[in-house]
């Protein structure tokens, strides 16, 4: 059936096609300080141990167990503040003053807790090297004792590949002596903007244009998305200019339009692209905003998404179709949002032939969210979608929804899930 007269597709046959079709890039190798949100290409193994050596959990005395007891005293003789060489002896009935993670002595086989003895000045207060401490407990062998390994074997894999690299991850990584890492390469995206009545910034203000507000906001949608956005020249509503900007487009990994996808006397963007070769996998999805998309893949498997013009559904498209593709090819297994469940703070109708995201603002109730529409829902009201934090989504053949209705929230930011005090 040609793509003109198909059905719209639902959104997830829609995404299901388009995940087909896309793979992970190629890797590289980047230091731990470019490596936050990048996914590992394979697997990582530590070149130290962790602990390094037997070390003291906590701030007290290395001793050894069998020589104390309560109310038995016993000499300092060693002070070993982190930092401190390894390799130094404790003999019987003497402890050594010690501090969290300096190495333990040879001989000791428990610390005690400085909380837990006595010294000269008072209890829970230091005795200093030639004092003596008292102690008011018995300690078991190992207590308080990180020992050597006991975290990470040298040579035991620390990070595998497919691990998306947060924090926690890069500072395993660091301590584990690991600072280089082979990650997925990150799409570069093509951005090409089509309209004759588009104007960069320089030019706002124009008569009768419109500030291309679109090519930024994709841009941060690839970026967010863990790809490399390249912005091009705005290609005007003329057959010759969009072929050559999307030629140029597919130099890299995956491009993405804006406007002319659908049935206008200028919409040509199908047309140029079919002309480069790209085979068109879809034209249409069941999606408002947004039904006029189009996704194709090029002679050398590069995915080219055509997204419409307005920018409500420009984003929301990008949203539900290029962002998971792109999250794919950086590496990244599990590519969608997890939706939340919510109750609606006010009715809506929509039309049951289409999924219908709607923008909404979610708050936290005695229920768990609640999600209120953030005003009128129209493709070009892009006011609304900048205070939204998520989309509700109402299915195909849904209508009206009352207030209190449960529906699925696609959360588009962290902000849902910031709290205010402690």
């Amino acid at each position: 059936m040609p793509l003109t007269t198909a059905p719209p597709l639902p959104v997830h046959e829609a995404q299901r096609k388009i995940l087909d079709r896309v793979r992970p890039l190629g890797s590289e190798r980047v230091p731990l300080t470019a490596a936050l949100g990048r996914v590992t290409a394979e697997d990582v193994h530590a070149a130290l141990e962790l602990p390094p050596w037997d070390n003291s959990a906590m701030d007290g005395y290395a001793v050894r167990a069998a020589d104390v007891a309560p109310g038995v005293e016993v000499e300092v003789i060693l002070d070993l503040p982190a930092g401190s060489a390894s390799g130094q002896h404790l003999p019987p009935g003497a402890a050594a003053r010690i501090m969290t993670g300096a190495p333990l002595p040879v001989g000791a086989d428990a610390v005690v807790p400085v909380e837990e003895t006595a010294g000269p000045q008072g209890e829970g207060r230091f005795a200093e090297p030639g004092e003596r401490v008292r102690f008011e407990v018995r300690p078991e062998v190992g207590d308080h004792i990180r020992r050597r390994g006991e975290d990470v074997r040298k040579g035991e894999v620390v990070l595998r590949v497919g691990d998306v690299l947060g924090p926690a991850r890069i500072a395993l990584a660091a301590t584990a002596g690991c600072p280089v890492l082979p990650v997925v390469r990150r799409p570069r995206v093509a951005i090409v903007s089509t309209g004759d009545e588009l104007v960069d910034l320089d030019r706002a203000g124009a008569p009768d244009r419109i500030v291309n507000g679109n090519a930024y906001g994709l841009a941060a949608q690839v970026a967010e998305a863990g790809g490399v956005p390249r912005v091009l020249p705005i290609a005007r509503d003329e057959p010759r200019a969009i072929r050559a900007a999307v030629r140029f487009a597919l130099e890299d990994d995956a491009v993405v339009t804006i406007g002319g996808v659908s049935v206008g006397a200028k919409d040509l963007v199908r047309e140029a692209l079919e002309e480069a070769g790209v085979e068109l996998v879809f034209w249409r999805a069941a999606v408002r905003p947004g039904g006029p998309v189009a996704f194709g893949i090029s002679g050398d498997g590069r995915p080219v998404f055509g997204l419409p013009g307005n920018p409500v559904s420009a984003h929301v498209t990008f949203e539900l179709f290029a962002r998971p593709a792109l999250l794919v090819m950086g590496g990244r297994r599990r590519p969608f949002r997890r939706p939340l469940r919510a109750t609606l703070a006010a009715p809506v109708s929509t039309r049951p032939e289409k999924a219908t995201y709607l923008r909404v603002r979610l708050e936290p109730d005695e229920n768990g969210w609640r999600a209120i529409p953030t005003g009128a829902q129209g493709s070009a009201i892009l006011s609304g979608l900048a205070s939204a934090d998520g989309l509700a989504v109402v299915p195909i053949g849904v209508s009206d929804l009352p207030a209190g209705a449960e529906l699925d929230v696609l959360p588009l930011d962290g902000r849902t899930l910031e709290g205010g005090d402690p």
